[in-house]
């Protein structure tokens, strides 16, 4: 296979760490900023504005975990206030809302919180049958 030629503008461009640096903060700034969450166990669908630790909208705010975040449409404008619908799961990458889900360091949807049950504190063994159960139960009404 022969090597592509490029021009001495394309490699400059490539080789730059700065521009390196700024496209990709481009592209990751593109990447969070809105799109449709939707729930992979309930119904919930919902558009969010950011997916991140630190929405650019709440200056104040820092989360533990990127979560799918919307502006609180209850709020006035330009006051800070968000509503976190969900987050996706540590072990299966799946979205989950926060009610079909746990968070114990990391976010954990209802069934891989099920099968790690061992690896996780005994006070939370109720909390995840107790996920595990009204979530079975929500499925059956459909």
């Amino acid at each position: 296979m022969e090597p592509v030629a490029t021009s001495s503008a394309e490699s400059y461009e490539t080789s730059d760490p700065q521009t390196s640096l700024r496209e990709a903060e481009t592209l990751r700034i593109k990447k969070d900023h809105g799109g449709e969450f939707r729930c992979s166990y309930c119904l919930l669908e919902e558009h969010y504005d950011y997916k991140g630790a630190k929405p650019p909208f709440a200056k104040n705010l820092a989360y533990l975990e990127d979560c799918y975040i919307m502006k609180d449409p209850f709020s006035q404008p330009n006051r800070g206030e968000v509503l976190v619908l969900g987050a996706d799961c540590i072990v299966c990458n799946k979205p989950v809302c926060l009610g079909c889900s746990i968070f114990f360091a990391k976010r954990f949807c209802r069934d891989c919180a099920a099968k790690n049950i061992a690896s996780l504190p005994m006070q939370l063994h109720a909390k995840i049958k107790s996920l595990r159960k009204e979530n079975d139960q929500s499925d059956d009404k459909y």
